[in-house]
């Protein structure tokens, strides 16, 4: 089962944009405020997949030691 959320621009300097976690993650992650999540992109059947995972601080995330990243 899908659920489906509305994007809106971040803010007016950048062209980032920000969604509502739907209330199913939060439950079943136990997600707080300022907790962080892990995006990792897949191509399944040649379709560009993401895959979200609540970030665990002090683990390995091996696209996050590659590059720079802002802290957010």
């Amino acid at each position: 089962m899908g659920e489906i959320t509305s994007l809106t621009k971040n803010t007016k300097e950048f062209a980032s944009l920000k969604t509502t976690v739907p209330m199913s993650f939060v439950r079943q992650w136990a997600l707080t405020e300022k907790d962080k999540l892990y995006w990792e992109w897949k191509v399944v059947d040649g379709e560009m997949m993401a895959v979200v995972t609540k970030h665990q601080p002090n683990t390995f995330t091996p696209s996050l030691k590659k590059k720079k990243t802002r802290n957010c």
